[in-house]
């Protein structure tokens, strides 16, 4: 049986797709913001080099 919308489909695969990189990437990016923002609160230079690290951390991961 032919698909009725093959445009809600798409969206549909689009979202999904969209929703399964929200769940691989969002825990430790927020994970990721809670730590530097706790470092920062102990002293701001610290926050800055937490979130640094993280970022050459993710942009390593990426590659």
């Amino acid at each position: 049986m032919a698909d009725k919308h093959p445009r809600r489909s798409r969206a549909a695969g689009a979202l999904a797709a969209a929703a399964g990189t929200a769940v691989r990437y969002l825990p430790g990016t927020a994970g990721a913001v809670c730590a530097s923002a706790s470092a920062w609160m102990v002293w701001a230079p610290l926050g800055w080099l937490a979130a640094g690290t993280f970022l050459l951390l993710l942009d390593r991961r990426m590659r």
